[in-house]
């Protein structure tokens, strides 16, 4: 049996800020990476017994959101984007695949799958998500206010016949 939560207002938004916190940080990650050509090695052989190093590049993160019982949302866990790398012809890079590779692709080098525009409108997303959840949390702290305000006043606890109704002695 699940058990339901029940969470405020502010704790649903607050949830809703750190999902696109995290959002906002994988997106810098992917857009630090942008040129990582190298982010794992691999030894092969070729067909004549010889060794080589096969790099391949960084791979673009992005998160994976789900709700949370009785509200909010948060990040699952993040996943490889499954687009394909980019790939270059420079023979000269220090990590294109080797000539002596005898691979098809021999002189190219794979770049990341990360694209620094879509990056870019991911962050600009994630921020506007961030500020109308901090939006939210403001409204409804000023709305708690406010309604401690009206009930204080109906109780005859206003500010303004505070100190008459203690010098009376009136309820």
């Amino acid at each position: 049996m699940m058990k339901t939560v029940n969470m405020s207002s502010i704790d649903i938004s607050a949830s809703g800020m750190r999902a696109q916190r995290q959002r906002m940080d994988l997106v810098a990650n992917n857009l630090a990476n942008v040129d990582a050509t190298s982010s794992r090695q691999e030894v092969r052989r070729t067909a004549d017994g010889q060794t080589y190093v096969r790099h391949t590049p960084f791979q673009r993160k992005m998160a994976i959101f789900e709700a949370v019982a009785g509200g909010g949302v948060r990040m699952s866990r993040v996943v490889d984007d499954p687009a394909a790398f980019r790939a270059e012809t420079n023979p000269s890079h220090p990590h294109a695949v080797p000539e002596k590779s005898g691979d098809p692709d021999a002189g190219m080098v794979y770049m990341p799958n990360v694209n620094p525009i879509i990056e870019t409108v991911d962050m600009i997303a994630a921020s506007r998500a961030y500020e109308a959840n901090l939006s939210a949390v403001d409204t409804a702290k000023m709305l708690s206010a406010n309604a401690l305000r009206i009930l204080a006043y109906n109780r005859g606890w206003g500010t303004r016949d505070v100190g008459k109704r203690r010098r009376t002695g009136s309820p």
